[in-house]
């Protein structure tokens, strides 16, 4: 009864639906879209959500998409126990129907994930954070499971081995891209738009390309000033503004939105591998919302 009624609770708080959405259009690029592909995205769907509700427990995060999330509308050890239940069911289901494939692509991009999220809580706080450490974490937290995505829905359409190769680097790019632009909002973003309190971020630790830019372009004294801020937890009592100043003035915004549009640049280049003309414009489209979308 518990877990119907989490899962109502989701389905009111749906979001964007792109990673199955770009796994449908991946197949679509290179063939019929088949049941098989169908499974995919729903078990891609699966095991994002799953994520989302882990990572919620973990960052004792009370509100998602504007709803709130299933640890603060139930406990922590619900959220945990039901983002087990999506998990098993989404590999359960891939084994049901013997897809192998999916199968193998998809434990690998969970492992993955896991792997991302435990060096996110060592890398907590720690304003020393480089920019390469930083895009090792999206790219096993967020870019993994699309890249997985894109390469299954190449495979159930038929794709050969180098176009594979291709959807799975456009679906690596398209990841960074996508988190890059999330984490952008944190600073720029409109609570009300993004259903998240604006700094969540921060709040939780999580040291993200636009601060790590900002600290690395700021003046000495600057930048001591602004660590002191973090440090103290100053910008949770009225400074936030403070922040946000810092961190565009420093050139952490632009540089992070260059980043995110390089790498949207590297995903459209992948797609001359598709055949479909409707589905390639259809993922141009995908990768172009993924860096201008405003929430």
């Amino acid at each position: 009864k518990i877990a119907a009624m989490i899962g109502a609770h989701l389905h009111r708080a749906f979001g964007k639906r792109f990673r199955p959405t770009l796994l449908l259009l991946a197949t679509r690029g290179f063939g019929a879209v088949s049941d098989e592909s169908v499974l995919g995205a729903v078990v891609v769907e699966l095991i994002h959500t799953a994520t989302l509700i882990h990572d919620d427990s973990v960052d004792k995060s009370l509100v998602r998409r504007g709803l709130p999330t299933v640890n603060s509308a139930w406990n922590n050890d619900v959220a945990i126990l039901m983002g087990d239940y999506l998990y098993s069911k989404a590999f359960s289901i891939l084994v049901k129907n013997r897809m192998y494939e999916a199968m193998d692509l998809l434990a690998e991009a969970t492992h993955r994930m896991s792997q991302g999220e435990l060096r996110q809580i060592e890398q907590k706080n720690r304003l020393d954070l480089t920019e390469a450490e930083y895009m090792r974490v999206i790219e096993e937290k967020t870019a993994c499971l699309i890249s997985a995505g894109c390469e299954f829905g190449a495979f159930s359409g038929g794709a050969d081995p180098e176009a594979r190769q291709a959807m799975f680097r456009y679906g690596r790019a398209v990841g960074l891209a996508f988190q890059i632009t999330d984490d952008i909002f944190d600073y720029l973003g409109s609570e009300n738009v993004m259903g998240k309190a604006m700094g969540s971020d921060l709040e939780g630790g999580k040291i993200t390309l636009p601060l790590i830019t900002a600290l690395r372009n700021a003046s000495d004294p600057a930048r001591r000033e602004m660590r002191a801020m973090i440090q103290n937890r100053e910008f949770r009592n009225g400074h936030w503004g403070d922040v946000v100043r810092f961190v565009t003035e420093n050139g952490g915004v632009e540089v992070s939105e260059e980043r995110s549009s390089a790498l949207a640049r590297e995903a459209e280049a992948e797609l001359d591998h598709v055949k479909d003309d409707v589905a390639r414009t259809a993922l141009t489209d995908a990768v172009r919302y993924a860096v201008t979308r405003r929430r």
